[in-house]
């Protein structure tokens, strides 16, 4: 077969099944006809699957196999791009998947639809577009007109080449919803990074009050303890130059006092004086019994006045001697001797009193000196005295969190302006963006292809115009119609003038070229013999006006007597549950 895809010029070589029978595609018009359930519909699936690896129909893979062997389904498809040749070969059971260029096998990538869309971009075009303009089938395609609003836009902007638009716009909302979600993620942590902060910095400052008032209140009490330690130090030295005075003084009085008087003076004087305080009284009481006696009292003999004037005369001397002389003296004597153990024991009491008083002050030093030395002890234990609270860790883990602020900050500045670029260019990749201006520049183009092909189909009072949502309106002698209200025949020329322009602006708009079309029983759906030959005479002209460029191939029961030239016509047989297919040229 020889086909071309965006610039490619494919000359094919397909084998389909067990049965191993090729089909060589060529330009002109060309028929595939065969009895239902021979298989002609299964070349579309052939060919679908070696370039989509999909069935064209709407069946399961695994019922492209053969039924009677279940095995050895194998397509292969040769095409050429420059001057470079490709083939492509799949098969199932077993599976079989190999790209080849210039004769050398390709690397596959690593998951099937990478290598598919590889394939798409190598032929530049899908199975969705390979579906709906390239192979036409009215048991597996809606009309166009009986397309949804959304499906005909989609169809269409996949034709026109700027369904990428609406890929890129989709990837942008994908890729804005990523960014609005890391947004919102960013603008979370924010949060509590803020919040964060804001409790450092209130535990920081509460910390750093607390430092301040133990600081405060341990200078405070240094300076109580430092009073203390003066004052205590300034009654020390007041006592200890107490204890130098008070020592200098003993000194001196001890000095001054000399030894203690000789008590056996004292007593000896004492002795004296009751000696002749006896002797005195002894002479009174003897005087006083002569004044009563008659005897002497000394020598006991017979008083007379001689005698005893001579005793009393010599007892008053010896008493006036002792009162005035002896007694006296010794009276003096005596209170000398007590005024020098007065002296002295003033004195001595006047040592000991001042040493009582050194001794308190000894005492009242000692107790000063220890609680001097506590003081220091204190002053010292006061000094070493640390905050147990620090504010440095939380100092630095606020420097941290201001940083990852500050980078969120930029994060979210950046993520908010991709986020507006974003919404800038879905509103420039949506439906009312630049999707709007190709739609109605390309619309012009598409609507005047397809009444050209509405003339050609002689419907030629008939126009369709479409707007860029791709609504259509219907008009036959310039009276509005809907699309259902057409007869069957009708609709089928109408169907075919949208597809056949939908072919050429494929060509001629999107870069894209392909010379080949399958029209599959399109014509056996109520359109009688004579609308079916000039259904295919339009098809024919066609093919004159592309310079026989262009491959036709029509599935149909009905084309046995059509008088116009047909190119080739593959006729399918079945023969033992395998199709054989026999084409006849001209």
């Amino acid at each position: 077969m020889f086909v071309e895809f965006k610039k490619l010029s494919f000359c094919n070589i397909m084998s389909y099944g067990a049965s191993g029978a090729e089909i060589n595609f060529q330009t002109g018009l060309n028929t595939i006809k065969a009895v239902n359930g021979s298989g002609k519909s299964s070349i579309l699936d052939a060919l679908t699957f070696v370039l989509f690896g999909k069935p064209y129909r709407d069946i399961k893979l695994s019922e492209l196999v053969n039924t009677t062997n279940g095995k050895g389904l194998e397509v292969t498809c040769e095409f050429k791009i420059g001057t470079d040749m490709y083939m492509i070969r799949r098969g199932l059971k077993p599976a079989i998947f190999e790209i080849y260029k210039n004769g050398k096998e390709m690397d596959m990538l690593s998951t099937k639809k990478l290598n598919q869309d590889e394939i798409d971009k190598l032929l530049g075009i899908n199975l969705r577009l390979f579906k709906n303009i390239v192979a036409v089938a009215v048991t597996n395609n809606k009309p166009f007109l009986s397309l949804a609003i959304g499906d005909k836009r989609a169809l269409i902007e996949n034709i026109f080449n700027i369904d990428v638009l609406g890929l890129m716009c989709k990837d942008v909302k994908k890729r804005k919803t990523v960014n609005n979600t890391e947004l919102d993620l960013k603008t979370t942590e924010r949060r509590g990074i803020i919040n964060s902060i804001e409790d450092n910095e209130s535990y920081i400052e509460n910390m750093r009050q607390y430092i301040a008032s133990f600081n405060e209140v341990k200078d405070t009490n240094l300076k109580t303890i430092q009073e203390n330690i003066d004052k205590y130090q300034k009654e020390i030295d007041k006592r200890t130059k107490n204890l130098v005075i008070a020592e200098s003084k003993i000194k001196e009085l001890t000095e001054e006092i000399g030894t203690i008087p000789d008590r056996s003076v004292g007593e000896s004087l004492n002795l004296e004086i009751g000696k002749v305080q006896s002797i005195i009284d002894n002479i009174n009481s003897t005087l006083s019994k002569l004044k009563k006696s008659r005897l002497c009292p000394v020598c006991n003999s017979p008083l007379d006045e001689g005698h005893a004037r001579k005793h009393i005369e010599g007892m008053l001397a010896e008493k006036k001697t002792m009162e005035k002389e002896t007694l006296p003296g010794l009276m003096e004597q005596y209170h000398a001797y007590s005024d020098t153990v007065k002296v002295y024991q003033e004195k001595q009491s006047f040592i000991q009193t001042i040493r009582d008083k050194a001794r308190t002050e000894e005492i009242t030093r000692s107790t000063l000196e220890t609680e001097l030395n506590k003081a220091k002890q204190n002053l010292e234990k006061e000094s070493s005295k640390v905050c147990p609270a620090s504010v440095d860790s939380y100092v630095e883990k606020l420097n941290t969190l201001r940083t990852q602020c500050e980078e969120l900050n930029k994060d979210i500045d950046t993520l908010t302006e991709k986020i507006l670029i974003d919404t800038q260019l879905i509103k420039i990749l949506g439906d009312d963006g630049i999707k709007s201006y190709f739609f109605k520049k390309l619309v012009k183009v598409l609507n005047k292809s397809v009444n050209e092909y509405l003339n050609k189909f002689e419907l030629k009072n008939t126009t369709i115009e479409f707007d860029e949502t791709m609504t259509e309106t219907m008009m036959t002698n310039l009276v509005p119609r809907t699309y259902s209200s057409y007869s069957s025949g009708e609709r089928t020329r109408i169907d075919m003038s949208i597809l056949l322009a939908f072919f050429d602006i494929s060509r001629q708009i999107s870069n894209w070229s392909c010379n080949i079309l399958f029209i599959d029983e399109l014509l056996d759906q109520n359109i009688d013999q004579s609308g079916i030959e000039q259904f295919v005479s339009t098809l024919y002209n066609l093919i004159q006006l592309n310079k026989k460029k262009l491959g036709i191939y029509i599935i149909s029961h009905k084309l046995n007597e059509l008088k116009i030239q047909i190119s080739s016509t593959i006729e399918i047989r079945k023969v033992h549950d395998y199709s054989i297919l026999e084409v006849k040229y001209g």
